[in-house]
């Protein structure tokens, strides 16, 4: 049986269930990226919005990439269950504020018609950084993404988020407000939106583009969830804990943190129902999440898939790693100023606590994905700063070397063959390659303008990545990260 609104009494006693009348619902956001993080971050906090009364949020979820999860979600009435896990503790719910899931290449017409309505006062989005069409050096417009070249030649047919929202917002009646809000791990994720849709924008209609800076919200906000994707494993569990079949079931961990910028055009749901934090300046927050979690993350995930290890708890479990991940942490924290009030220090010790939970599947292979989209947000920044302060950054200088050994190897250090998901791979690998020597490779590396910027990096930097990346190539992983 497939967990579905006509079998909601039959899942299993002591999972929560949605506690309000579905059919009360209206559509009044719409968000794009229906993946895993939504379902179990900005989603939940708009169904705490729904529970405390009001029904004026439903969600219409929208995938631009894939029709898996719009057709699972539809053939169980847009129901889906969220089980957070600690250790041995573990609570289920079901998530009922998902009223219409679409896959835009298949429902366009529909997409940018629930856009257009003006009932509609929100977009949420989570597609990524790579998502954006952004080039990742200069954080423009990237006129070359080919999904970018084909919405300017259609723009009414788009493909890409920046196609897809311009369109939306140009069959909108201009008085209907509109808050966009970005929750991607991007610095200044709502300011880079506005920037991106304006230089879009400007290239197929001009008035639309003055719109979009004057009268649409873009708040910066700042999300913080560990959320696995699926595998057949996870959907096995939750099935046999719900009693149901759930194709969209996930399981993450219990912590979840969201601030957003208290800057919207209109109305939106009372996500502080849910534990939201509203504030003037997301800034502080965005920077040290990014640097601390993604940024440790990301040097956790590329040393673990080179040591042959597939998952972050286990990465922890391995004393050098841990040790490597508590020195990137500590380098990176050092290059971030703490929000007002806010303990850095603990929720440093507090992440690596949840990088240890070992009941969480999160696969490093997933987090290594993208490094040239996400490496220039989480470690460049850090590293050009102490850089141009005289300052080394031990750790973090040699998870940069393990990110270039990980794009130029084929293999693990125990010979198992490396998959790279990144798009942007394949050109720095080759400069990396065709360099030879670890001098030459770093120099070539450095001088990629596509990820590292036009700036010249200082040379004594460039001698002591040299220097990690031929202990890398000689006496692999565990040698430097040993040292």
């Amino acid at each position: 049986m497939r967990l579905a609104q006509r079998t909601l009494c039959s899942a299993n006693a002591g999972v929560r269930q949605p506690g309000y009348d579905r059919s009360r619902l209206s559509r009044g956001v719409v968000h794009i990226g229906l993946g895993a993080f939504h379902r179990a971050h900005q989603a939940l906090y708009t169904e705490a919005a729904i529970r405390s009364g009001d029904t004026r949020w439903g969600i219409v979820g929208v995938s631009l990439r894939g029709p898996r999860m719009a057709r699972a979600l539809s053939a169980q009435d847009g129901l889906y269950s969220v089980t957070e896990r600690q250790g041995a503790e573990a609570t289920t719910r079901i998530v009922g504020a998902v009223v219409q899931a679409l896959y835009a290449p298949h429902a366009l017409e529909q997409v940018l018609g629930a856009l257009a309505d003006p009932a509609v006062s929100v977009v949420t989005c989570t597609v990524t950084e790579k998502g954006y069409s952004q080039h990742p050096s200069t954080s423009d417009l990237d006129t070359a993404d080919t999904d970018i070249q084909h919405d300017l030649s259609c723009p009414d047919a788009p493909r890409s988020t920046l196609g897809v929202l311009a369109a939306g917002l140009r069959r909108r009646p201009p008085d209907a407000p509109l808050s966009i809000v970005c929750c991607d791990n991007m610095a200044g994720n709502g300011d880079a939106l506005r920037r991106l849709l304006v230089q879009y924008a400007m290239l197929i209609d001009p008035v639309l583009a003055r719109r979009i800076r004057d009268d649409v919200a873009l708040p910066n906000a700042m999300v913080d969830r560990i959320v696995p994707a699926a595998t057949p494993a996870s959907l096995n569990w939750a099935q046999q804990r719900l009693g149901l079949r759930d194709e969209a079931a996930i399981v993450c961990e219990t912590f979840s943190q969201w601030v957003i910028e208290d800057r919207f055009a209109g109305p939106r749901p009372a996500w502080e129902a849910g534990g939201a934090l509203l504030t003037g300046d997301v800034r502080p927050f965005q920077a040290m999440k990014l640097r601390l979690l993604n940024g440790t993350h990301s040097a956790i995930a590329y040393a673990a898939q080179l040591c042959g290890i597939e998952t972050v708890a286990a990465a922890m479990a391995d004393p050098v790693l841990e040790a490597f991940a508590r020195g990137a942490m500590d380098d990176l924290r050092a290059t971030v100023a703490a929000p007002p009030g806010f303990d850095v220090s603990r929720y440093g010790k507090e992440l690596l606590c949840r990088f240890r939970n070992a009941a969480l599947e999160h696969h490093t292979a997933q987090i290594a994905t993208d490094g040239t989209q996400k490496i220039p947000v989480r470690w460049l920044p850090a590293l050009r700063e102490s850089a141009a302060a005289g300052i080394e950054r031990p750790y973090l200088e040699r998870a940069l070397a393990v990110w270039l050994h990980y794009l130029r190897s084929e293999s693990s250090d125990h010979g198992e063959a490396l998959v790279i998901r990144d798009p942007g791979a394949p050109a720095l690998a080759a400069r990396l390659r065709a360099a030879g020597c670890d001098a030459a490779a770093i120099r070539q590396a450095l001088a990629h303008a596509a990820v590292f910027g036009d700036e010249p990096w200082p040379e004594p930097l460039t001698h002591r990545l040299a220097g990690h990346l031929k202990v890398l190539g000689e006496r692999g992983t565990v040698a430097l990260l040993s040292c």
